[in-house]
C-alpha cells in the first residue's frame, strides 16, 4: 500500500500581501521537505482575513499573467512538486469579488477553481 501525507498550514497573516505570499511559500515548501504530497493553505492566506478586505487585496484570477497570487501558487505547487490547495484568494470579477480557492498540480498546472 502506498502513502499520501497531506499537510495543512496555519499562517499569521498581515497587511502585505508579498510578505503574506513569500510566508505561504516558505510553508509549502517546509511541507514538501517534510514529505507531503498535498499541501492545503488557509482561507484569505495573503491577505487579512475578512470580506471588507476584499476591495482593497482582490486580484483578477483568470490567469497566472493577471494575478500575483496565482503566479505565486503555481511556483509554489511546481517548485514543492506537490498538489497545492490554495486556501482562498480574494477575486474581482468586474464589478463582482469572490472568496475563491484554486487547486494546483505538482507541474504548477490550475487544476480547479472554486468562488465563494
Amino acid at each position: 500500500m502506498s502513502s499520501f501525507k497531506l499537510a495543512l498550514v496555519q499562517l499569521a497573516v498581515g497587511a502585505q500581501k508579498a510578505a503574506n505570499l513569500a510566508n505561504a511559500r516558505r510553508k509549502v515548501l517546509e511541507a514538501s521537505q517534510a514529505g507531503a504530497n498535498m499541501v492545503v493553505l488557509p482561507e484569505c492566506f495573503n491577505s487579512p482575513y475578512g470580506t471588507k478586505y476584499f476591495g482593497q487585496y482582490a486580484e483578477d484570477l483568470k490567469s497566472t499573467q493577471t494575478s500575483e497570487s496565482m503566479q505565486a501558487l503555481s511556483q509554489m505547487a511546481k517548485d514543492g512538486n506537490v498538489y497545492l490547495v490554495g486556501g482562498t484568494v480574494p477575486e474581482r470579477d468586474h464589478d463582482k469579488l469572490y472568496n475563491t480557492c484554486t487547486v494546483w498540480g505538482p507541474q504548477g498546472d490550475l487544476l480547479a477553481k472554486h468562488r465563494k
